[in-house]
């Protein structure tokens, strides 16, 4: 008899997720991941204008502040800061 096999892990992640401890990636077992706003966040955006953006920009790079804490190390940003793109070290 097999075991079915696990799902893959993702690699896109919500910056919200993150600074709320919701996602931990402890023992994640890829390298790279990206990290998004929400889209809550993201539709702030639309009819925030700049303090909207500011909000957007603000979350995604906690999240990778705080991960570069736990060991991972920004590679890119994207998108106008509406993506980052992370590396474990």
């Amino acid at each position: 008899m097999t075991t079915p096999a696990q799902p893959r892990p993702p690699r896109l992640f919500i910056a919200d997720d993150i600074l709320t401890g919701r996602v931990r990636l402890d023992g994640y077992p890829f390298r790279y991941i990206l990290v998004v706003p929400s889209m809550s966040t993201s539709f702030g955006v639309a009819f925030g204008g700049r303090a909207g953006t500011n909000a957007l920009l603000d979350t995604v790079l906690s999240a990778a502040e705080l991960l570069e804490a736990q060991g991972w190390e920004l590679v890119s940003v994207d998108h106008g800061g509406a993506m980052v793109c992370l590396r474990r070290r």
